[in-house]
Formats: structure tokens, C-alpha cells, sequence
């Protein structure tokens, strides 16, 4: 297998410094504004589940890391469309980001 590029790389590096933070933000209730419900929790931690899981198939350069990023960014903005999600830019930047650097490196994974 050749060698992973640079950019899947860095962004599953920047993945998981997010998803730490993340976790940080479970972990310590004091750092929410605004305490979440336990279905606000709960949908959060599966997102966080979900986007690590990518990010390691992404790291090991295979193709479903791309399809898991694709089907949970499909999955927020339809999320987001029945009203049930904010519209926050930033939110979508990072998986968007994610999506289009794994789908640049599609043929190269296994």
C-alpha cells in the first residue's frame, strides 16, 4: 500500500483534536452555556461516534471512512431541513471538508 497523503493526514489529525474537545465537553458539564438535554447528549454523542469511526477509515485509507463522513453529512443537513438542527456554517465546514479530501483521494484508498 503506498504511502497516506498529506492532507487525509491533516485532516484526520484535525478530526481528532476536535473530537477530544469534544469529549472534553461531555465530560466537564460546566464548559456548556447551556447544559444539554439527554437527547441533545445523546444525539451529539453519537455524531462524535460516527465522525470517529470516519476519521479511522479515512486514517486507513478506506472507502468507507468516505461513505460513513458522506452518509452523517447527508444525515445533518436533512437533520437541519426538518427544523431540528441549527443552520450553523461552521458545523457543516469541518465534515464538508473532511468529505471532499477523502473524495479526492477515492481511487488511492482501498
Amino acid at each position: 500500500m503506498s504511502r497516506r497523503p498529506v492532507a487525509i493526514t491533516v485532516v484526520c489529525a484535525l478530526g481528532a483534536l476536535a473530537a477530544c474537545i469534544t469529549a472534553l465537553l461531555f465530560a466537564v458539564d460546566s464548559l456548556w452555556a447551556v447544559p444539554p438535554t439527554p437527547g441533545q447528549r445523546a444525539l451529539a454523542f453519537t455524531a462524535l461516534a460516527v465522525t470517529v469511526t470516519a476519521l479511522f477509515g479515512m486514517w486507513r485509507m478506506r472507502r468507507w471512512g468516505v461513505l460513513v463522513i458522506a452518509l452523517m453529512l447527508g444525515a445533518r443537513v436533512a437533520y437541519g431541513v426538518v427544523g431540528h438542527l441549527a443552520w450553523n456554517p461552521t458545523a457543516l465546514a469541518g465534515p464538508t471538508v473532511m468529505l471532499l479530501v477523502g473524495l479526492a483521494y477515492l481511487r488511492k484508498m482501498s
